[in-house]
């Protein structure tokens, strides 16, 4: 099924939502976009919430070589491949604009960059990965809420929630200073998320931002004692190995970030939560 005629699906779908007499167990679905749904945290997103019956515009940069995204997408009808590079404003834009007569009652911002930590230390920064790192995890994520905050408001939910990090939080900052870049980004991003709670409160939009914990996103656990480990990651598998770390996998983590979103409430709006719930520090 093209990426067209699954858009024109949801958008009946919609259209049939609003229709009284007309509605459906299929035509009542909530929807829910997600960005970066490639792999990772994303992926998983994708999976759960196709599997609970929504309909998902799942959406990522290269959807040719998405190969895990394309298989969920042979197995469940009700979602639906975009491309999407969110650090380019014209095409996030136009997509907003294709589906300007749906309303998404969860936008889930999920895409992001961390980069090598290696580059993001003082006396070895790079400077064009900085760039990157915040054009990515900053203003991508801006932009597509701003764009997409319209068919938030018109939804039965409308939830905006964003996938933060506690990296950002500058409280819980300890040495040794790294990821300079990745921190600033989510730093920056939980304060842009912070104001948008209140710049649509008056919509009864709710804006969730919550930290997904240590999720293992790379198979780190799968990884074998002769296996190659990557170099910025090898004190991760130490610790793993030594049992001091722990890694959530991301069904449980997804299950949990599901949970949180279907009962967030408007005092939680712009509070910075824990998978698990717990309140953290900015």
């Amino acid at each position: 099924m093209t990426t067209i005629i699954r858009a024109l699906i949801i958008f009946l779908l919609c259209l049939l939502t609003a229709a009284p007499g007309l509605a459906s167990d299929a035509a009542t679905a909530p929807t829910v976009l997600i960005t970066g749904s490639n792999r990772g945290i994303g992926l998983e997103f994708a999976r759960q919430y196709a599997a609970l019956g929504w309909q998902v515009i799942a959406t990522c940069r290269t959807p040719d070589s998405a190969d895990q995204l394309q298989h969920i997408a042979s197995q469940y009808p009700n979602l639906s491949i975009e491309k999407l590079d969110i650090t380019d404003h014209a095409a996030v834009d136009a997509l907003a604009e294709r589906y300007a007569e749906l309303a998404i009652d969860v936008l889930l911002n999920n895409a992001a960059l961390l980069g090598s930590r290696g580059k993001q230390v003082l006396g070895n920064m790079d400077y064009e990965l900085l760039r990157r790192i915040i054009e990515v995890n900053t203003v991508g994520t801006l932009k597509v809420t701003e764009a997409f905050s319209a068919h938030v408001a018109a939804s039965r939910q409308k939830k905006i929630i964003t996938l933060g990090s506690r990296a950002g939080s500058i409280e819980m900052l300890n040495s040794p200073p790294d990821f300079y870049a990745y921190r600033a980004s989510k730093t920056a991003l939980h304060l842009l998320m912070k104001n948008i709670s209140l710049a649509l409160a008056d919509q009864g939009v709710l804006v969730g931002l919550i930290n997904p914990g240590l999720v293992d996103t790379r198979g780190f656990a799968k990884i074998g004692p002769d296996d190659p480990v990557p170099e910025d990651f090898k004190e991760v598998v130490r610790l793993l190995r030594s049992g001091v770390l722990k890694l959530t996998s991301p069904e449980e983590a997804v299950g949990q970030m599901i949970a949180i979103i279907e009962n967030l409430t408007a005092e939680q709006s712009g509070v910075f939560l824990n998978a698990d719930g717990q309140v953290l520090p900015w």
